[in-house]
C-alpha cells in the first residue's frame, strides 16, 4: 500500500500491514526512520494507530524501537541472515523433494503461475506484484507440506526472511535471479528428481544469503562513513 487514507475498520492492523508491505517491497530499507507524525499525516489518521502498528512491528522484529530514539526499520545481523537461510533451505528442500516423487500436477501448475506472474511484474517494473509473486512461490510450496510443524516454523521465519529479501534486493540482478532460481526448482520437481530439487533450493538460499550479506556490508560501510 503506497499511502492514501486507510479505512477506519481494523485501523491498527491496516497500518501495520501497510508498513510491513513497504518493508517487504524495499520502499522502506533497514535503518530508515519511521516517524509517527509523518506516517499519520500520510495515512490521514491520528498518531495512535500508527504508534500501535509500530509497537506490533517491533514485536515481530521488523522495527527497532529504542526509548528516546528514532524508530527505524530493523537491520538484520549477518548471523541471523545465515541461520534463517540455512533453516529455510533445509525445510523447503525436504518439502519440495518429497513432492518431487509424488503426483503433484496441481502444485506444479500453481508454482508455474507464480513464476509467470513474477516475470510479468518484473517486466512491468511493478515491485508490489513482483513481491507478491515471489512470496507466493514459497507459500504455495510450504502450504502443500504434509508436516504442519514445518509450515509453522517457516511462518515464524517470515519476518527475518522479509528483512533478508529487503537487503538482498539492493544487489543488482537479485530479482531476476530469484525468478530463474524458482524456475530451476520447479524444473527439478517436474523431472521427479528429489536430489536435484534439494540442490536447487540449497543453491537458491545460498544465492539470497550471498547477496544479502554483500548488501548488508555495504549498508554498514555507508553507516560508518556517515
Amino acid at each position: 500500500m503506497n499511502g492514501g487514507q486507510l479505512k477506519v475498520h481494523g485501523l491498527d492492523a491496516a497500518v501495520q500491514e501497510a508498513i510491513r508491505g513497504r518493508i517487504l517491497e524495499g520502499d522502506l530499507r533497514p535503518g530508515d526512520p519511521l516517524v509517527e507524525a509523518q506516517l499519520s499525516a500520510e495515512f490521514g489518521i491520528s498518531k495512535t494507530p500508527v504508534r500501535e502498528a509500530l509497537i506490533a512491528l517491533g514485536r515481530d522484529g521488523l522495527v527497532d524501537q529504542v526509548p528516546h530514539h528514532v524508530t527505524r526499520v530493523a537491520t538484520p545481523v549477518a548471523a541471523d541472515i545465515a541461520h534463517a537461510c540455512e533453516l529455510r533451505g533445509w525445510l523447503e528442500g525436504e518439502v519440495a523433494a518429497e513432492r518431487a516423487v509424488k503426483e503433484a500436477g496441481d502444485l506444479h501448475a500453481a508454482l508455474r503461475k507464480t513464476i509467470r506472474d513474477a516475470r510479468a511484474a518484473l517486466k512491468a517494473d511493478d515491485v508490489h506484484a513482483y513481491t507478491e509473486a515471489v512470496e507466493a512461490f514459497s507459500d504455495v510450496l510450504i502450504q502443500d507440506a504434509d508436516n504442519r510443524y514445518a509450515r509453522e516454523v517457516i511462518q515464524r521465519l517470515r519476518n527475518i526472511l522479509a528483512l533478508t529479501a529487503n537487503v538482498a534486493q539492493r544487489t543488482a540482478g537479485r530479482r531476476r535471479r530469484s525468478i530463474d532460481e524458482h524456475a530451476k526448482i520447479l524444473k527439478a520437481m517436474v523431472a521427479e528428481d528429489p536430489d536435484g530439487t534439494r540442490e536447487a533450493i540449497r543453491a537458491h538460499m545460498e544465492s539470497i544469503e550471498k547477496d544479502a550479506l554483500a548488501a548488508l556490508a555495504d549498508l554498514e560501510a555507508d553507516a560508518a562513513r556517515n
